[in-house]
Protein backbone atom coordinates (compact mmCIF):
# COMPACT_ATOMS: atom_id res chain seq x y z
CA UNK A 1 0.00 0.00 0.00
CA UNK A 2 2.78 2.43 0.98
CA UNK A 3 4.72 1.56 -2.17
CA UNK A 4 1.66 2.26 -4.28
CA UNK A 5 1.15 5.65 -2.64
CA UNK A 6 4.83 6.56 -3.13
CA UNK A 7 4.69 5.52 -6.78
CA UNK A 8 1.58 7.62 -7.24
CA UNK A 9 3.22 10.68 -5.62
CA UNK A 10 6.32 10.31 -7.80
CA UNK A 11 4.15 9.98 -10.90
CA UNK A 12 2.06 13.02 -10.00
CA UNK A 13 5.21 15.07 -9.28
CA UNK A 14 6.79 14.04 -12.58
CA UNK A 15 3.66 14.88 -14.53
CA UNK A 16 3.34 18.22 -12.75
CA UNK A 17 6.93 19.15 -13.53
CA UNK A 18 6.48 18.10 -17.15
CA UNK A 19 3.38 20.29 -17.49
CA UNK A 20 5.21 23.22 -15.86
CA UNK A 21 8.19 22.80 -18.20
CA UNK A 22 5.98 22.60 -21.28
CA UNK A 23 4.05 25.71 -20.27
CA UNK A 24 7.24 27.63 -19.53
CA UNK A 25 8.91 26.65 -22.79
CA UNK A 26 5.79 27.33 -24.84
CA UNK A 27 5.24 30.77 -23.25
CA UNK A 28 6.14 33.58 -25.70
CA UNK A 29 9.50 35.21 -24.96
CA UNK A 30 7.83 38.57 -24.61
CA UNK A 31 5.74 37.32 -21.69
CA UNK A 32 8.82 36.17 -19.76
CA UNK A 33 9.28 38.14 -16.54
CA UNK A 34 12.62 39.85 -16.03
CA UNK A 35 14.24 38.22 -12.99
CA UNK A 36 17.16 40.63 -12.71
CA UNK A 37 19.75 42.77 -14.46
CA UNK A 38 23.31 41.87 -15.46
CA UNK A 39 25.59 44.93 -15.49
CA UNK A 40 28.92 45.34 -17.22
CA UNK A 41 30.61 48.64 -16.43
CA UNK A 42 33.98 49.32 -18.02
CA UNK A 43 35.93 51.83 -15.97
CA UNK A 44 39.50 52.48 -14.87
CA UNK A 45 40.77 51.74 -11.38
CA UNK A 46 41.82 55.37 -10.94
CA UNK A 47 38.52 57.06 -11.75
CA UNK A 48 35.09 55.69 -10.85
CA UNK A 49 32.71 57.88 -12.80
CA UNK A 50 29.80 55.46 -12.74
CA UNK A 51 28.91 52.21 -10.99
CA UNK A 52 25.98 49.80 -10.66
CA UNK A 53 24.28 51.86 -7.95
CA UNK A 54 24.45 55.03 -10.08
CA UNK A 55 22.94 53.21 -13.07
CA UNK A 56 20.11 51.83 -10.93
CA UNK A 57 19.46 55.32 -9.54
CA UNK A 58 19.20 56.79 -13.05
CA UNK A 59 16.68 54.09 -14.05
CA UNK A 60 14.70 54.52 -10.83
CA UNK A 61 14.46 58.28 -11.31
CA UNK A 62 12.80 57.72 -14.69
CA UNK A 63 10.66 54.82 -13.33
CA UNK A 64 12.02 52.34 -15.88
CA UNK A 65 13.54 49.70 -13.58
CA UNK A 66 13.17 46.43 -15.55
CA UNK A 67 13.07 43.82 -12.77
CA UNK A 68 9.64 42.23 -12.36
CA UNK A 69 8.33 43.46 -15.71
CA UNK A 70 7.67 41.27 -18.73
CA UNK A 71 10.10 41.56 -21.60
CA UNK A 72 7.37 43.14 -23.74
CA UNK A 73 6.98 45.90 -21.14
CA UNK A 74 10.70 46.73 -21.00
CA UNK A 75 11.67 49.54 -23.38
CA UNK A 76 15.36 48.89 -24.02
CA UNK A 77 15.63 51.93 -26.30
CA UNK A 78 14.36 54.16 -23.52
CA UNK A 79 16.89 52.64 -21.10
CA UNK A 80 19.73 53.34 -23.55
CA UNK A 81 18.45 56.88 -24.10
CA UNK A 82 18.21 57.67 -20.38
CA UNK A 83 21.66 56.31 -19.56
CA UNK A 84 23.29 57.95 -22.59
CA UNK A 85 22.00 61.34 -21.45
CA UNK A 86 24.22 61.17 -18.37
CA UNK A 87 27.33 63.35 -18.86
CA UNK A 88 29.39 60.60 -17.21
CA UNK A 89 28.42 57.88 -19.71
CA UNK A 90 29.93 57.53 -23.18
CA UNK A 91 28.11 54.51 -24.65
CA UNK A 92 25.33 52.15 -23.52
CA UNK A 93 24.06 48.78 -24.79
CA UNK A 94 20.99 46.90 -23.58
CA UNK A 95 19.36 43.60 -24.57
CA UNK A 96 17.48 40.58 -23.17
CA UNK A 97 19.27 37.38 -22.23
CA UNK A 98 18.03 33.81 -22.73
CA UNK A 99 17.86 33.35 -18.95
CA UNK A 100 15.17 35.98 -18.43
CA UNK A 101 17.50 38.80 -17.41
CA UNK A 102 18.34 42.16 -18.92
CA UNK A 103 21.94 42.88 -19.91
CA UNK A 104 23.15 46.50 -19.62
CA UNK A 105 26.66 47.44 -20.71
CA UNK A 106 27.96 50.93 -19.89
CA UNK A 107 31.20 52.63 -20.93
CA UNK A 108 31.87 55.76 -18.84
CA UNK A 109 33.47 58.92 -20.12
CA UNK A 110 37.26 59.08 -19.80
CA UNK A 111 38.25 62.31 -17.96
CA UNK A 112 41.43 64.14 -18.95
CA UNK A 113 41.47 67.47 -17.12
CA UNK A 114 40.03 69.04 -13.96
CA UNK A 115 39.12 72.65 -14.77
CA UNK A 116 38.59 75.63 -12.44
CA UNK A 117 37.50 78.76 -14.29
CA UNK A 118 37.91 82.32 -13.07
CA UNK A 119 34.12 82.61 -12.90
CA UNK A 120 34.03 79.84 -10.28
CA UNK A 121 32.99 76.89 -12.46
CA UNK A 122 34.48 73.46 -11.79
CA UNK A 123 34.22 70.55 -14.22
CA UNK A 124 36.00 67.65 -15.88
CA UNK A 125 36.77 67.39 -19.60
CA UNK A 126 36.63 63.95 -21.22
CA UNK A 127 38.70 62.58 -24.11
CA UNK A 128 35.98 63.49 -26.58
CA UNK A 129 35.47 67.00 -25.20
CA UNK A 130 32.41 66.29 -23.06
CA UNK A 131 32.05 68.61 -20.05
CA UNK A 132 31.22 66.70 -16.85
CA UNK A 133 30.23 68.09 -13.43
CA UNK A 134 33.04 67.52 -10.95
CA UNK A 135 30.96 67.28 -7.79
CA UNK A 136 31.31 63.96 -5.99
CA UNK A 137 33.99 62.57 -8.29
CA UNK A 138 37.56 61.74 -7.33
CA UNK A 139 40.28 61.81 -9.96
CA UNK A 140 44.00 62.54 -9.91
CA UNK A 141 44.12 64.72 -13.01
CA UNK A 142 46.05 67.82 -14.09
CA UNK A 143 44.32 70.93 -12.79
CA UNK A 144 43.56 73.72 -15.29
CA UNK A 145 43.24 77.31 -14.03
CA UNK A 146 43.23 80.85 -15.41
CA UNK A 147 41.42 82.33 -18.39
CA UNK A 148 39.75 79.12 -19.52
CA UNK A 149 36.21 78.61 -20.78
CA UNK A 150 34.20 75.46 -21.43
CA UNK A 151 34.68 75.88 -25.18
CA UNK A 152 38.44 76.40 -24.86
CA UNK A 153 38.87 73.44 -22.50
CA UNK A 154 36.70 71.11 -24.60
CA UNK A 155 38.49 71.84 -27.87
CA UNK A 156 41.91 73.48 -27.71
CA UNK A 157 43.16 71.62 -24.62
CA UNK A 158 42.19 68.11 -25.74
CA UNK A 159 45.50 67.37 -27.50
CA UNK A 160 47.48 68.49 -24.46
CA UNK A 161 45.24 66.52 -22.09
CA UNK A 162 45.59 63.31 -24.12
CA UNK A 163 49.34 63.68 -24.38
CA UNK A 164 49.71 64.24 -20.64
CA UNK A 165 47.62 61.16 -19.90
CA UNK A 166 49.29 58.86 -22.43
CA UNK A 167 52.90 59.92 -21.81
CA UNK A 168 54.07 58.45 -18.50
CA UNK A 169 56.86 61.01 -18.13
CA UNK A 170 54.58 64.05 -18.42
CA UNK A 171 51.77 62.35 -16.55
CA UNK A 172 54.03 62.21 -13.50
CA UNK A 173 55.55 65.65 -14.08
CA UNK A 174 52.44 67.78 -14.63
CA UNK A 175 50.61 69.22 -11.65
CA UNK A 176 48.85 72.27 -13.06
CA UNK A 177 48.06 73.93 -16.38
CA UNK A 178 47.50 77.69 -16.38
CA UNK A 179 45.95 79.69 -19.23
CA UNK A 180 46.93 83.36 -19.40
CA UNK A 181 44.75 86.21 -20.67
CA UNK A 182 45.93 85.67 -24.27
CA UNK A 183 45.10 81.96 -24.29
CA UNK A 184 48.70 80.86 -23.92
CA UNK A 185 49.46 77.69 -21.97
CA UNK A 186 51.78 77.32 -19.00
CA UNK A 187 52.61 74.06 -17.24
CA UNK A 188 53.59 73.99 -13.59
CA UNK A 189 55.49 70.72 -12.92
CA UNK A 190 55.25 68.76 -9.68
CA UNK A 191 58.95 68.64 -8.90
CA UNK A 192 61.29 70.85 -10.95
CA UNK A 193 60.09 74.24 -9.66
CA UNK A 194 59.96 75.97 -13.06
CA UNK A 195 57.07 77.34 -15.10
CA UNK A 196 57.03 75.90 -18.62
CA UNK A 197 55.60 78.33 -21.18
CA UNK A 198 54.17 76.53 -24.22
CA UNK A 199 52.54 79.51 -25.91
CA UNK A 200 49.48 78.66 -28.01
CA UNK A 201 48.27 75.05 -27.64
CA UNK A 202 49.77 73.95 -30.95
CA UNK A 203 52.62 71.52 -31.74
CA UNK A 204 52.37 70.43 -28.11
CA UNK A 205 54.23 67.12 -28.52
CA UNK A 206 57.22 68.79 -30.17
CA UNK A 207 57.39 71.51 -27.52
CA UNK A 208 57.25 69.08 -24.62
CA UNK A 209 59.90 66.88 -26.22
CA UNK A 210 62.23 69.89 -26.31
CA UNK A 211 61.62 70.43 -22.60
CA UNK A 212 62.22 66.76 -21.86
CA UNK A 213 65.58 66.78 -23.67
CA UNK A 214 66.51 70.01 -21.88
CA UNK A 215 65.68 68.43 -18.53
CA UNK A 216 67.66 65.30 -19.29
CA UNK A 217 70.77 66.87 -20.83
CA UNK A 218 71.12 70.49 -19.71
CA UNK A 219 69.50 70.79 -16.30
CA UNK A 220 71.75 68.28 -14.49
CA UNK A 221 74.77 70.39 -15.54
CA UNK A 222 73.23 73.83 -15.04
CA UNK A 223 71.50 72.93 -11.79
CA UNK A 224 67.79 72.52 -11.14
CA UNK A 225 67.55 75.78 -9.21
CA UNK A 226 69.12 78.00 -11.85
CA UNK A 227 65.97 78.88 -13.87
CA UNK A 228 62.40 79.67 -12.93
CA UNK A 229 60.92 79.96 -16.45
CA UNK A 230 61.46 77.70 -19.48
CA UNK A 231 59.89 79.10 -22.63
CA UNK A 232 59.38 76.83 -25.66
CA UNK A 233 56.62 78.87 -27.30
CA UNK A 234 58.79 79.59 -30.36
CA UNK A 235 59.88 77.04 -32.95
CA UNK A 236 63.19 75.25 -32.27
CA UNK A 237 64.02 77.52 -29.33
CA UNK A 238 64.32 77.21 -25.58
CA UNK A 239 64.49 80.50 -23.69
CA UNK A 240 65.27 80.26 -20.00
CA UNK A 241 64.92 82.95 -17.39
CA UNK A 242 67.24 82.89 -14.40
CA UNK A 243 65.89 83.15 -10.88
Amino acid sequence: MIKTILKTLVLVTAVGYLVFAVVKVSRPAGEMVCTGVEYQITDSDEVRLIDKAMVETLLAQQKICPKGKTMDDIDTRRIVQVLSESPYIDTTRCHHTATGKLYISVTPQHPLLHVFTESGEEFYVSRNGTIMPAGGLTADLPVVTGHVTRQYAGTRLLTLGKLLQEDEYWQKQTQQIHIDEKGNVEIIPRYSGQVIKLGEPRHIAEKLERVRLFYEKAMPKAGWNKYDIINVAYNNQIICKRK
